[in-house]
């Protein structure tokens, strides 16, 4: 028998005596040994051990409701009482060869990842005990508790308080029978909510009175309601996570477009012009030098977004994306007839983390990409490849369980600006479309479920459109919308054979303001915006940056 912080456990056969194992908060954590079947006084505090009684013995387990006491072997020939203690017990069968169990109050644990039935001769109920039981499904059993006699004091209920599934069922109702005609009108299952949860799905859980039995009742497959959430982490995280992380990233990569095309004609000309000569608008309030600050120039520019995700067919998701992306713009290259192109290359760091019923997941990893950005005029097209790859956690009520994802994609953006006054106001028309390609490896996860993930394909198109202002001083603020469409991207997921439900994110319309602005002799340019989305993403998008020329 060892006890350590409030916890006795008893591996080795009782059989006689009058045994009480009494739970005292003020003893101090202590290791007491059996040797050969016999323990002395102070052992068993005050209580002698008698190995091989001639009549049953009393076996009292009695405590303040905090203590824990283990029986790991059979008690024999015993008066079992239980009081305010909570008892685990190794085997169904560990009191069956007793003559009485008595509960009054406490709680009693059968959960041993098997199915067995406890008998005993007289059982008798004088008060609410809580029992916890193992269901097997498939084979549509659970842990029993009969007896031949049954004694049961007025408004004293045995309360199933957890169910511990072990399989799945075959079919959507499922009956499994509990109590005995004489014990069924005495029981209650009182567990925290009317579900029960088995590694993969999730069951709405009653007790019919009439018959003693438990039912359980699944819902249809196709919707994430009737899913366990522990085993969603992969198709959540390949949506909320690795796929809105890769649409971030083709949002933020086109950034010499983004700088460059907030200027007017007039200046990007004179640009362009490589400092020939100089231009300036008819009313003199643009600068009339070129503009250092979009020459071969260096780039940061982190972001962040908080946004919750009700994903289809899936749960609804608190998600946060947030990362960095450092990146280097070449000097513009004249590709003849009007024509001229900027190279830009990029590294950044990303990371996420969603949270849902339960479930929190993080990912951490890293993104490689190039842009090439073609100008003619008022006329801008870029295109950007990426590859990248994340390390996943994710909690859930079985424990960690860890995975890897890759993410690759190509990127178009293409524009037009039309001026207004001189170029005081510009209003610009994009569309950018987009592919990416999101790999979520195979794994075990905490339950010992193999979830296994189809690559997913994904296509967005969002178009935008975006207001902007030259002022006299030199700030460039402006208004944008964007409307987001995602296709041939829904999720294909499947845990061990049972096919997960397809996700995807539905449309979403992003709106916010921005501002840019050149300082210290136009040599670096500072930029920052706002983005609120509605549909289906619903939060806000933060990034801000800086860009400086290098060289001369």
């Amino acid at each position: 028998m060892q006890k350590n912080n409030g916890v006795i456990q008893i591996d080795d056969k009782i059989a006689g005596g009058a045994v009480n194992v009494n739970y005292d908060p003020r003893r101090q954590a202590q290791s007491i040994n059996l040797d050969d079947a016999r323990l002395t006084e102070e052992d068993l505090w005050d209580t002698p051990f008698i190995e091989t009684p001639e009549t049953a013995f009393d076996l009292n387990i009695n405590g303040d409701n905090t203590g824990k006491v283990i029986l790991n072997n059979d008690v024999i020939n015993a008066n079992i009482t239980l009081d305010n203690t909570n008892l685990y017990l190794g085997r169904e069968n560990v009191f069956d060869q007793s003559q009485s169990l008595t509960l009054n109050s406490g709680s009693m644990f059968l959960i041993n990842n098997s199915i067995g039935e406890m008998h005993i001769p007289t059982l008798n109920i004088n008060g609410n005990t809580n029992l916890a039981v193992d269901v097997d499904l498939a084979n549509k059993s659970m842990d029993r508790l009969t007896a031949d006699n049954y004694n049961i004091a007025s408004d004293s209920n045995l309360n199933v308080n957890y169910l511990n599934l072990l399989s799945d069922a075959a079919e959507d109702n499922t009956l499994i029978l509990f109590a005995d005609a004489q014990l069924k009108n005495n029981v209650a299952y009182i567990g925290e909510s009317p579900i029960a949860y088995s590694p993969i799905w999730k069951y709405d859980v009653s007790y019919l009175k009439d018959s003693g039995e438990f039912m359980f009742v699944r819902g249809a497959a196709g919707s994430s309601e009737s899913y366990n959430p522990a085993v969603l982490p992969a198709p959540v995280v390949t949506q909320a996570g690795a796929y809105s992380t890769q649409v971030q990233t083709f949002n933020f990569a086109f950034q010499h477009a983004d700088n460059f095309m907030m200027f007017p004609s007039l200046e990007r000309v004179a640009f362009a012009a490589q400092n020939k000569y100089a231009l300036a608008s008819d009313n003199g309030v643009f600068s009339p030098l070129m503009t250092p600050s979009e020459s071969n120039s260096f780039w940061v520019k982190p972001y962040a977004s908080f946004e919750s995700v009700p994903l289809q067919n899936g749960p609804k998701v608190s998600n946060i994306n947030y990362g960095t992306l450092i990146g280097h713009d070449s000097e513009m290259k004249d590709l003849g007839n009007g024509f001229a192109r900027v190279l830009t290359g990029y590294i950044g760091y990303n990371g996420s983390s969603q949270r849902f019923q339960g479930v929190d997941s993080y990912q951490n990893g890293g993104v490689l990409g190039g842009t090439a950005t073609f100008y003619k005029g008022n006329f801008f097209n870029a295109t950007t490849l990426s590859v990248g790859a994340s390390a996943g956690d994710a909690s859930t009520m079985y424990g960690n369980e860890n995975f890897a994802m890759l993410m690759a994609g190509v990127g178009n953006k293409t524009g037009y600006n039309f001026e207004f006054n001189g170029g005081r106001f510009i209003f610009q028309p994009a569309m950018l479309m987009s592919y990416s390609f999101i790999n979520t490896f195979d794994y075990t996860n905490a339950a010992g479920i193999r979830i296994d993930s189809d690559p997913l394909h994904a296509i967005q198109l969002s178009p935008g459109l975006k207001f902007i202002m030259n002022t006299e001083s030199g700030w460039q603020p402006y208004l944008a919308v964007d409307m987001v469409w995602n296709i041939l991207d829904d999720t294909r997921v499947r845990a061990n054979d049972v096919r997960l439900p397809s996700m995807s994110i539905k449309p979403y319309v992003s709106y916010g303001l921005g501002v840019q602005r050149r300082f210290k002799n136009d040599k670096y340019t500072a930029f920052g915006q706002t983005m609120i989305h509605n549909g289906g993403r619903r939060g806000v998008s933060l990034t801000f940056g800086l860009r400086w020329k290098v060289g001369k």
